[in-house]
């Protein structure tokens, strides 16, 4: 009987993985342009949907109450009926009321639709980067979890560019049009229709069928693996493997109700030996998503307000001598001078994965989220001193895109720490603390950054280091290799 693992290794990564990759980028491309796509929604649409500061409010909190309340929900499904089958129903689920809320014509029907998309987006969130790597040999699933990241920037780059080139105002009834806004959202469900295409003829997780003693399906897949792979003339007979299975498998499962299902099946991730290392990546995961989104949305605003009063002094004298004036973005009607720094954003962050691609070549993953970290960190601190207006830019997307790199990393190492009949609860437990994260850095930000805005950038500073220190104390890549063969 040979190991799972050890049949990956014989396969390589050949035609199935090139294709279930192919498929996940489009899958990442998508879930960015739903969740950091929205806020360019939100601004071209502010003047049609009478969209204030107080509505901006309720959607954003709408949307991440959303993902918070079902993402355990979803983690527990992906481990019960699949990765493949959750990312199917809730993926098409996500196109139609995403699909719903570009017709809808006022603010609070608009935001019933975005929550129900916040509800649905977590089942391919949780369970996109598990399917992905449950195909793929340990020694390469970092990087080929890293390269399907450089999706998340060219989204960030694409959207914005799509956002300021279209231009449509067309009358339907009375005073309802259809507007650029609308069309933008349209043009950002593509990528998901077509991966959702794609998925629909892919096989499930052969790794996810042994966790539920599906060993004969689990079979069936690695022999069509096999065969798209080497040839239609090898079978996994002819490699020696009659039989297959995978270390930690799940023990016997009681029936119980839902709720009370949800909590003795997570209940493991708070006993030993997992509780330490998923302590450890949720902590960090938790100041990761702050800093990389909660930050990073109230950079564009603080950016625009520097921009406005033209002054050279650091951010924090700007904060005190304007930070009364209303922080507001461009709406209505987006132009490229608009969306300037959002572009550039998304040119950081696909620079910033391709540079992690080459780091991980010569470097453990550990070693480079610390580095991503650090950096982070002493942008943060740079904050205090820098006045000139480029600087400012680049001392910011130091401060918030490192963390995004690190973030992708940290939950590949979870993937790894946690066995599969655990793992969807595990990655989906995870972002609840980094949503959390992000609305508990907005919620700081909001209160501190015009009163005390030394201790909102040195606040994170320090919260980065100490997710350093605790990404350090996570176990080596060859332990974990070693806890694979256990």
């Amino acid at each position: 009987m040979a190991d799972i693992d050890d049949v990956y290794h014989m396969l390589g990564f050949g035609r199935m993985q090139r294709i279930i990759f192919a498929c996940c980028v489009l899958i990442q491309i998508y879930i960015t342009n739903e969740q950091l796509g929205l806020s360019l929604i939100v601004a071209s649409s502010a003047c049609e949907l009478q969209i204030d500061d107080h509505r901006m409010s309720w959607l954003m909190s709408a949307v991440f109450t959303a993902q918070i309340l079902a993402s355990h929900y979803m983690g527990d499904k992906a481990d019960e009926i699949g990765r493949r089958k959750l990312i199917l129903i809730t993926g098409s689920l996500m196109l139609f009321t995403s699909l719903l809320s570009a017709l809808m014509p006022d603010f609070w029907s608009f935001l019933v639709m975005r929550f129900l998309v916040g509800v649905f987006v977590t089942g391919p969130t949780v369970s996109m980067q598990t399917y992905l790597s449950e195909f793929t040999k340990f020694s390469l699933r970092p990087k080929v979890l890293n390269y399907v990241s450089y999706s998340i920037g060219l989204s960030m780059i694409y959207v914005p560019c799509i956002a300021a080139l279209v231009k449509v105002n067309l009358p339907i009834y009375n005073a309802y049009t259809f507007s650029s806004w609308r069309l933008l959202i349209l043009l950002n469900l593509l990528p998901g229709i077509t991966a959702f295409i794609m998925l629909y003829r892919l096989p499930e997780s052969p790794k996810y069928y042994l966790s539920v003693n599906e060993d004969a399906k689990a079979m069936a897949v690695l022999e069509q693996c096999c065969r798209l792979n080497k040839g239609k003339d090898v079978t996994l007979a002819s490699l020696g493997v009659d039989s297959v299975t995978q270390p930690r498998l799940r023990g016997a499962t009681i029936k119980r109700n839902c709720v009370a299902r949800l909590w003795y099946e997570s209940l493991p991730l708070l006993e030993r030996p997992y509780f330490r290392n998923f302590f450890l990546t949720s902590a960090g995961v938790f100041v990761q998503f702050g800093v990389s989104f909660g930050l990073g949305v109230w950079m564009l605003r603080v950016r625009h307000l520097i921009l406005q009063v033209e002054e050279t002094e650091t951010i924090c004298e700007l904060m005190r001598k304007h930070g009364h004036h209303k922080i507001e973005l461009p709406t209505c009607d987006l132009t490229f001078k608009n969306v300037k720094d959002s572009i550039y954003h998304g040119v950081f962050v696909l620079f910033a994965f391709i540079l992690t691609s080459f780091l991980l070549m010569c470097i453990r993953r550990r070693t480079i989220i610390v580095i991503y970290l650090l950096t982070a960190a002493l942008a943060g601190f740079l904050v205090n001193f820098v006045t000139n207006d480029t600087l400012i830019l680049i001392v910011f997307l130091l401060l918030i895109v490192p963390p995004i790199c690190s973030l992708r990393l940290t939950t590949s190492l979870l993937i790894d720490l946690i066995p599969t009949h655990l793992r969807g609860k595990a990655v989906a437990l995870c972002l609840i603390f980094g949503r959390t994260g992000v609305l508990t850095s907005s919620l700081f930000i909001g209160y501190t950054l015009r009163q005390l805005c030394y201790v909102t950038f040195n606040g994170f500073v320090l919260a980065i280091i100490a997710s350093a220190i605790l990404i350090l104390l996570l176990p080596s890549e060859s332990k974990m290799m070693d806890n694979l063969s256990k």
